[in-house]
């Protein structure tokens, strides 16, 4: 195929003193577009420096973007949960982002389902494929060419990105100059708020409720959503009808769409092909009694993960608790409140955490391929995660009317070893590092809820810098 051509000059009327003046700009040809990173096309969009009188689609329908989404650093589309309207209809989904609209052919993303909740191709200059882009099912993919809509000279906004400093907590420098008692009861507050958000967010029944947070937990960031999704399918009280840890398996992995095709197993051994088939099998008896569609198998995500955090291991270790004798196979509730007021709370919930599925699964990481014997144990920072995200708002929303469960869960985020990860670690180099779970969940409140979105003016650090009373 020939190297595509970067498109005519694009006029447009301005009014200067009170005379009509028309302009040509002249799009940059492909060499200049392809130079340019990615990352920064990127940032045009993030930081949406758009001219909404000129923003529209490459066939002239008018764009209007309410909310340009999240930044996804993992596979698939580069923008989610973006909120658009597109003419006359409103849109939630993904947006993609290429220097040049051939970069979506390129990537092969025509041909791939999980672009199908794409709405909007972003694309700094145009090309011979502008206008003419279709997602995987066939519809037509509208386009937003960034020559032609923004509201700064490419030169400046380049200039911006590569001068930017790497942190936007823009107090950075003052940090120090704030009491180390204001920031640490600041973050304790925000954590605290954070849990009792992610506890109003349940409702009932409970034990359901648990089960869904698990799920999503053990989807780690990547998979939290079809992980979500799937206890919604497979609830509690379908699963603790099975009766064993295969049967329970063999449905959570079927209605996850993870179960392979036979015709994938043809190359690998015989031991993994067996027990593959062994589990549709069982799978297709629960089956034919229920009408949910198993998730399309392009939701599940393994690109840049751990093989630990593989989902078919991760529903292989959740089937271990609902099996008889888990700790989810009657009355987990009960199981929570006695753990937690035992006299080590943080161990007795990461024992009841603990879970480790059979003997196939220390060889297998997946259903179609072995890989080196490892223990499949369910590691101890993993349920860190999960008692702080699934289990503390659970028990949160438990101890609602019970003023000692609420001490015992307060004492337990007091015991909590604190995350570290990208935000954390920002604070620490700053001087301040969370002594515990509640301040990490701080300190990630802090970052996303405030300094990212510059509300420093509602920060209590940003207050007393702003007032001088630090």
């Amino acid at each position: 195929m020939n190297r595509p051509r970067a498109s005519a000059p694009q006029a447009f009327l301005y009014t200067v003193q009170g005379t009509r003046v028309a302009v040509t700009l002249h799009e940059p040809d492909d060499a200049l577009a392809e130079r340019v990173p990615e990352a920064f096309v990127q940032d045009l969009w993030a930081q949406q420096y758009l001219d909404p009188d000129r923003c529209c689609t490459a066939t002239g329908t008018p764009v209007q973007v309410l909310d340009p989404g999240t930044l996804n650093t993992d596979a698939g589309p580069d923008f989610r949960d973006a909120h658009l309207r597109i003419g006359d209809v409103t849109w939630h989904g993904d947006v993609e982002v290429h220097n040049q609209s051939h970069g979506w052919r390129a990537h092969k993303h025509h041909q791939d389902a999980r672009y199908n909740s794409v709405v909007l191709h972003v694309t700094l200059a145009s090309d011979m494929w502008t206008g003419r882009l279709k997602r995987a099912d066939g519809s037509p993919l509208p386009e937003l060419v960034l020559t032609r809509a923004l509201n700064k000279p490419i030169r400046t906004a380049l200039h911006r990105f590569l001068t930017r400093a790497d942190t936007p907590i823009l107090c950075a420098s003052q940090w120090d100059q704030v009491e180390a008692s204001l920031r640490t009861s600041w973050m304790r507050e925000l954590g605290h708020a954070r849990l009792c958000r992610k506890a109003e967010a349940l409702t009932s029944p409970w034990d359901e409720a648990l089960f869904e947070r698990l799920c999503a937990g053990m989807g780690y960031a990547k998979n939290d959503e079809p992980m979500s999704d799937l206890a919604a399918r497979c609830p509690l009280s379908l699963l603790r009808s099975l009766p064993d840890a295969a049967a329970i398996e063999a449905v959570l992995l079927g209605w996850a769409g993870l179960l392979p095709e036979p015709a994938t197993l043809v190359e690998t051994d015989r031991a993994t092909a067996d027990y593959a088939m062994r589990l549709r099998d069982r799978f297709r008896r629960v089956q034919y009694h229920h009408s949910s569609a198993p998730l399309p198998r392009e939701r599940w995500t393994f690109f840049r993960l751990r093989p630990n955090n593989f989902p078919p291991l991760r529903l292989a270790q959740i089937a271990q608790w609902i099996a008889p004798g888990g700790w989810l196979r009657d009355d987990p509730l009960a199981a929570l409140r006695t753990a937690v007021r035992s006299a080590n709370p943080h161990a007795a919930l990461q024992d009841l955490l603990a879970s480790t599925p059979g003997s196939f699964w220390t060889t297998h990481r997946r259903l179609d391929r072995t890989s080196k014997s490892y223990d499949p144990t369910l590691g101890t920072s993993r349920r860190d995660t999960l008692i702080l995200n699934a289990l503390v708002p659970v028990l949160l929303r438990l101890a609602e009317d019970d003023a000692a469960l609420q001490e015992s869960v307060h004492a337990l985020l007091r015991d909590l070893p604190a995350s570290s990860d990208r935000v954390t670690r920002i604070f620490r180099d700053l001087g301040t590092t969370p002594s515990d779970a509640l301040e990490a969940q701080g300190a990630h409140r802090l970052y996303r809820s405030f300094c990212t979105a510059g509300r420093c003016m509602q920060c209590a650090i940003g207050q007393a810098l702003l007032t001088g009373n630090s």
